[in-house]
């Protein structure tokens, strides 16, 4: 169950444009491919950033080549961004502590600095998922871990690579915490991002969560299809509407999967050429086996991972989901073919307005 705070019938806020306020001390704990571009991005700013990572040799080679080649590899970083080998040392005097490790590794990551923080830091929470083991969206369960701190998650459309590059991102800042949210605003304000706030915490987390499910079975209809527009667009519409409805269930608003935290999220992680989920779907359809893909690319993306969380979300909820249930069973073994996936189409828009 989706646990989330606030009245149930809470409306978003409206995103808003904000000013960009003066220079900031912002940690970015794990220096992956979203939190080195997160912080080459607020480094260029003007902001003052601190990185940290768990691998040395990526501190290393941020410090002695300004360079992420193993997770970033081709982009010069900012010479005001600051790589260090303590995670203490990286979120000591920062208004800002940027989350941005697997959801796996979260408490492990973020327990050891708490004492550390200082006081009225805010939390940006950039990981995707659930709690370990639970259905607690992750921006709670990162204020119960450090108390006193409120947190924000970042949502929408925002491909590391691209806005590394300095190709501007619209983005959803979402918090119970509205004076957090705006503080964060518009400390990512600039030309690296445009940042909107909104209330529905419970929508912004769950749409990106079900989106990288709904961008692998944009990839088997590529493959399956040979590009027919006319069913992608059918697949798109019908996966948010799905998306939609299975974030209703659970504490969130139509509205925000309406909006760039769920269609426009889904709209890049679908389409993308770099997208590992829209990828990973290709390869299904392809009829390459969950265990091979593994093998053979070193990787799971998220969507994998999620499938059966979406499923288990729809059916706590009373939500039929026929396009997620067509995902999960293909990662189950059911081998993918086209007719299926136009089942599961037809299903899913039954009784649905056109």
């Amino acid at each position: 169950m989706v646990r989330t705070r606030g009245r149930s019938d809470e409306k978003p806020a409206r995103s808003q444009t904000v000013a960009r306020p003066a220079r900031t001390k912002i940690a970015v704990l794990g220096a992956g491919n979203m939190g080195t571009a997160l912080a080459h991005a607020l480094a260029c700013g003007g902001h003052d950033l601190t990185v940290w990572d768990f691998f040395p040799e990526v501190v290393d080679d941020i410090r002695t080549r300004r360079e992420n080649r193993r997770f970033l590899p081709g982009v010069r970083l900012s010479e005001g961004l600051r790589a260090v080998e303590s995670p203490v040392e990286c979120v000591t005097g920062a208004a800002l502590v940027a989350v941005c490790v697997p959801s796996v590794f979260v408490s492990s990551t973020l327990a050891p600095v708490i004492p550390a923080l200082g006081k009225g830091a805010y939390l940006l929470n950039v990981a995707k998922g659930f709690a370990p083991g639970t259905r607690q969206i992750l921006p709670l369960w990162l204020e119960q871990l450090a108390p006193g701190h409120a947190c924000v998650h970042l949502a929408g459309p925002a491909i590391a690579p691209e806005f590394a590059r300095g190709q501007t991102a619209s983005v959803v800042l979402a918090s119970s915490d509205a004076s957090a949210a705006q503080s964060v605003a518009g400390w990512l304000a600039g030309p690296y991002f445009i940042a909107g706030t909104t209330s529905d915490v419970a929508g912004a987390v769950l749409g990106g969560i079900l989106k990288n499910v709904y961008a692998i079975l944009l990839g088997c209809l590529e493959t399956l299809s040979g590009h027919s527009r006319n069913l992608e667009a059918a697949v798109v519409t019908a996966s948010v509407r799905e998306m939609a409805a299975i974030a209703v269930a659970h504490g969130g608003h139509a509205g925000t999967l309406l909006g760039l935290a769920g269609l426009g999220d889904l709209v890049v992680t679908g389409f993308s050429p770099v997208s590992r989920n829209r990828r990973f779907g290709q390869l299904l359809a392809a009829g390459r086996s969950v265990a091979a893909i593994e093998r053979e690319t070193g990787w799971l993306p998220e969507g994998a991972r999620g499938a059966a969380a979406a499923c288990a979300l729809a059916r706590s909820g009373g939500v039929s989901a026929p396009l997620a249930r067509w995902v999960n069973r293909l990662l189950a073994g059911t081998p993918p073919t086209l007719a299926g996936l136009v089942r599961a189409l037809r299903l899913s828009q039954q009784g649905r307005p056109q």
